[in-house]
């Protein structure tokens, strides 16, 4: 994209490439799929903080600087609207799945984040702390020195099976696996090039396996939600929904509007994802990985960390905000202009897809210098506005499971240092694709180190991760 000549837009006009047959439209929609975070970066560097395909009555806007991204998650004009690229037809498995937060709107959307609110809440996701640790000591057990794990892997079953325990009450492993490799099975359906463009269900077509696989996630969360509601009251999510709290002012949610909760919640590819990104991030700066030790060792010693220990790890801390910086989970989102949407005075046609990029924000170097290189010390001092560091969004659909997110990583992450801190070994590539959230292409396999002794070396580690962050130079 950038080399094409840029279009110095009069007051109408957004910046954008030269493109009067519409070619590099057709080509920004292919790089979104094959290779969003690059291109992203590219277009940001070649055309600035907001840009357009085209310059006049855009369809598609990138909205990358800060304030312009406040300005569309923010505004009332531009709305959420997940999957609107994909014809789903109305109660449909797929509709219904993707019908929760992240897709409403107005009153309906105040409804349905109001009754979720008390299951979110710094306080309430605090009981989830002895599951969470006692998960992660069941993955670890397996952990053994020398063994190697195929690491995003047994993280996304990790934390499918602490969703299933803490959003539906469910503590099955064998459940939780064959609802962890149906997810995944879905998400790449639905975002496998071709569904885009096969919008139908002709034998096989990826638009067909998603709606397959739609169908027998709804089926299970049927199962679970008909439980939970022929149960006793608990402290999980859908206990929460199912027996609403007879003090807290919300109205009770449908079975179908709960499918579409439940599958969001359930969607733990953001923890997973984080998860991955920060031992990735740690075994490429050994420094920090040491000094991570050293804090756990310090603060947590062996036994099961809890929310009082985690306040007293302020180097855990730094390396989470650093981590979430340089690959925050959702890489970027989409909202649609309405009537009357504005950016920076441009007038932004209604239906105009408007692409907005934590990635992106996040690496401007007027807030973070260097903004390419990890650098955990930075949050010494660095205090960002919430327009120019919005890793779980921003906004009236800000994440609503922030709070539960952190205290999983971190918990989880202090129990790995604790156990069975891991490395990466000598030839490893990491080519990070964009599903639901920013994961690891393929399999990334990590051997698990002693818990004591000197850290390993560490290795250079090929791919397409280096065209986004900037890696120390190890042999």
């Amino acid at each position: 994209m950038p080399g094409t000549p840029v279009v110095q837009n009069p007051a109408d006009r957004l910046a954008g490439p030269a493109d009067p047959l519409g070619l590099r439209r057709l080509s920004a929609g292919l790089n979104l799929l094959r290779r969003p975070l690059p291109f992203l970066q590219e277009l940001a560097s070649g055309y600035g903080d907001v840009c357009a395909m085209p310059g006049r009555n855009p369809r598609t806007v990138f909205a990358f600087g800060p304030d312009q991204a406040r300005q569309v998650l923010t505004g009332k004009s531009f709305v959420s609207d997940s999957f609107r690229h994909l014809r789903l037809p109305p109660g449909s498995p797929m509709m219904l799945l993707t019908s929760g937060l992240l897709r409403l709107n107005g009153t309906i959307h105040r409804k349905h984040r109001q009754a979720m609110q008390q299951a979110f809440s710094p306080r309430h996701v605090t009981v989830y702390t002895d599951t969470i640790v006692r998960f992660a000591d069941d993955m670890l057990d397996g952990w053994t020195p020398g063994r190697s794990v195929d690491l995003h892997e047994e993280l996304a079953r990790l934390v499918t099976r602490i969703s299933l325990a803490t959003m539906a009450g469910l503590e099955d492993e064998a459940a939780a696996r064959h609802l962890n490799d149906k997810m995944v099975e879905l998400a790449a359906a639905a975002g496998h090039p071709l569904t885009a463009v096969i919008q139908a269900p002709l034998p096989g077509t990826p638009f067909r396996r998603m709606t397959r696989i739609a169908g027998e996630i709804e089926d299970i969360l049927r199962a679970l939600i008909a439980a939970r509601r022929s149960g006793a009251a608990a402290p999980d999510l859908l206990s929460k929904l199912t027996v609403p709290d007879a003090e807290a002012d919300a109205e009770e949610l449908s079975d179908e509007e709960l499918l579409g909760e439940a599958y969001t919640a359930l969607c733990h590819d953001s923890v997973a994802s984080s998860l991955f990104w920060t031992l990735f991030l740690l075994d490429q700066h050994r420094e920090w990985w040491e000094k991570l030790r050293a804090e756990v060792a310090e603060v947590a010693g062996d036994a099961a960390p809890g929310p009082d220990v985690l306040v007293r790890m302020p180097v855990l801390d730094r390396i989470v905000k650093e981590s979430v910086r340089l690959m925050p989970p959702a890489g970027f989102g989409v909202r649609y202009a309405e009537e009357g949407a504005v950016i920076d005075g441009h007038p932004i046609p209604k239906g105009a897809m408007t692409i907005f990029s934590s990635f992106v924000t996040h690496r401007d170097a007027g807030t973070f210098p260097e903004p390419l290189r990890f650098r955990p010390e930075r949050w010494e001092t660095a205090q960002p506005s919430q327009h120019e560091y919005f890793p779980f969004g921003l906004g009236q659909h800000n994440c609503i499971g922030r709070n539960l997110a952190l205290l999983e990583s971190k918990l989880v992450l202090t129990r790995i240092m604790q156990r069975a801190p891991v490395v990466l070994p000598a030839g490893t590539v990491v080519d990070p694709v964009v599903r639901i959230s920013t994961v690891p292409d393929g399999h990334v396999r990590a051997l698990v180190a002693g818990p004591d002794g000197p850290a390993p070396r560490a290795y250079r580690v090929t791919g397409s991760v280096n065209e986004i962050i900037e890696l120390p130079e190890h042999p």
